[in-house]
């Protein structure tokens, strides 16, 4: 970005953050914060289930709060933007009249503003670790945001603390959030109770998606959840043609954003989670993404398909390496990969290790813990 083009953007940026705020300043002086959670995520335009665990934990802790949760991500449509403007005024009365705000990720309001003094604003991330930077790691970087961006919108501000599910973990997130350690506290995260099955909900729907689809139970699945790459499309095809169909069901789960085309065969209706994917998936195959926590959570046999790794070192760069800690199950060869799983050569020992030390938090009181802590603040 020329010196130009960057001036304007800064002063566009600013205009749009002032203007935000004398709203906000206005707003926050006719209104008094209530005993109401607001919940804000502009990854999906669906309720996600950190939310929904979150909601029902608070129901049982703190029963008279009112919940209010809005998910809603920026469109690409100018027109669109416009809505989306007005949507943000409406997130806007809701953080000043609430005493507990929860996000899943970087929302503008929520980071741009100054709030009333006494409002708790809880980071949970919408993954459960790290393998590939993100955040204030990647700032300038091909795949990151641009630092005139992120310092006129006040990247990751105003959190009070995040969550974690392990002390590894909480030196990646004090990096890309910009926070002190200290804030970052070792609570678990909500997703981990889902996984582990709490309420039934997850085999409830475990259930249905092998109702749908029979031919899960006939062989060994082999779910291929690759991350996404910016400008770029995955290899999905070399997979495909490697995979023995007459041993394994192949599933590819693609990230919403990867424009690759896969024959609906490899596909499973998107009604139905990740989640639910790792409990029918017999071996997980992926590269930097952070479905490889949460498929350690259920102790699912994982391996890395790094066949781009030294360029995205450079690009995006990783927290984890992959070839000190796994490096028994991570190629850039997806016939090594097939190898091991025909041999039945898994390294369980290395991968508890790395269980171990990245999931902390493997129980159902997640949920738990985070708003019991939430009511300790606001009770103080």
């Amino acid at each position: 970005m020329n010196n130009i083009k960057k001036y304007i953007l800064s002063i566009l940026l600013i205009v749009f953050k002032v203007h935000l705020r004398i709203i906000y300043f206005f707003i926050k002086l006719f209104t008094t914060p209530k005993d109401k959670v607001v919940m804000l995520s502009r990854q999906s335009n669906e309720i996600n289930i950190d939310f929904i665990m979150l909601q029902d934990e608070i129901k049982k802790q703190i029963p008279n709060t009112e919940i209010k949760i809005m998910c809603k991500k920026i469109p690409k449509k100018f027109s669109k933007k416009i809505e989306y403007y007005f949507y943000m005024i409406k997130t806007m009365h809701h953080l000043a009249t609430s005493k507990v705000c929860i996000v899943d990720g970087y929302v503008i309001p929520v980071s741009i503003l100054r709030h009333k003094k006494d409002l708790v604003v809880v980071q949970i991330w919408h993954a459960l670790g790290a393998i590939k930077k993100f955040g204030k790691q990647v700032i300038d970087k091909k795949e990151g945001s641009n630092s005139v961006v992120a310092n006129i919108m006040d990247m990751h501000k105003n959190y009070t603390f995040v969550t974690c599910a392990s002390k590894a973990t909480r030196e990646f997130y004090a990096k890309a959030f910009g926070v002190e350690k200290e804030k970052i506290l070792l609570l678990g995260m909500p997703r981990i109770d889902y996984l582990l099955g709490k309420n039934n909900q997850i085999n409830e729907k475990v259930e249905k998606l092998l109702e749908e689809y029979p031919k899960l139970k006939e062989k060994q699945n082999i779910l291929y959840v690759p991350t996404f790459r910016k400008g770029e499309s995955t290899l999905v095809e070399k997979i495909i043609n490697e995979i023995d169909e007459t041993k394994y069901n192949l599933i590819i789960r693609l990230h919403p954003l990867e424009k690759t085309n896969v024959d609906k065969d490899y596909l499973i209706d998107s009604k139905y989670s990740t989640f639910e994917l790792l409990k029918i998936a017999d071996y997980v195959i992926t590269d930097y993404s952070a479905i490889t926590f949460e498929a350690a959570v259920v102790n699912k046999p994982i391996f890395f398909y790094v066949y781009d790794l030294n360029e995205y070192k450079e690009n995006r760069g990783l927290n984890v390496n992959l070839n000190e800690e796994m490096k028994s199950v991570t190629f850039n060869n997806i016939n090594d990969i097939i190898s091991v799983i025909e041999e039945d050569k898994y390294p369980y020992e290395e991968y508890k290790k790395f269980k171990d030390k990245y999931i902390e938090t493997k129980d159902i009181n997640n949920s738990k813990r985070i708003i019991e802590h939430i009511k300790k603040i606001i009770q103080k």
